[in-house]
């Protein structure tokens, strides 16, 4: 009867250690623990209990594990950056573009990159991707 506790405290650990660390490779350990705690009621010695355990594991890490990161990996939207949210932002010149400019946005100035035609003061730019540090902008017609 203790080794069936031993592989209680085996799974509880592993359930709070992937609570902790969101990272679900813990998980897979609760399946070997409880394949272990089926052998123990066979009347299987310990020994080959830590084996069979051992042997679970890596079965169901190296195939769930994998599986489990791509499946989870897709359903989490990633935030984007603060930057790439300017992406498509329509502006007014406050002076003449030719190649580079140092433009406020949303209260930071960013060193902007023209990849078009010159840009007047006043005429209307548009934010179309990000290099480096900077932001490249291109004339809107």
């Amino acid at each position: 009867m203790s080794a069936i506790i031993f592989w209680i405290i085996i799974a509880a650990i592993s359930i709070a250690i992937d609570i902790a660390t969101s990272n679900f490779l813990f998980a897979w350990f609760i399946v070997g623990a409880v394949t272990a705690m089926v052998a123990d009621f066979i009347g299987v010695s310990f020994g080959i209990q830590v084996i069979i355990f051992l042997i679970v594991n890596l079965i169901t890490i190296a195939i769930g594990y994998p599986w489990a990161k791509k499946k989870f990996k897709k359903s989490v939207k990633r935030t984007p950056l603060m930057e790439e949210t300017y992406i498509g932002r329509i502006m007014r010149a406050e002076e003449d573009i030719v190649d580079r400019a140092r433009v406020k946005v949303d209260g930071i100035y960013w060193t902007m990159q023209n990849t078009g035609e010159e840009i007047k003061k006043g005429e209307n730019f548009k934010i179309i991707g990000i290099e480096g540090i900077k932001l490249n902008i291109k004339k809107e017609v």
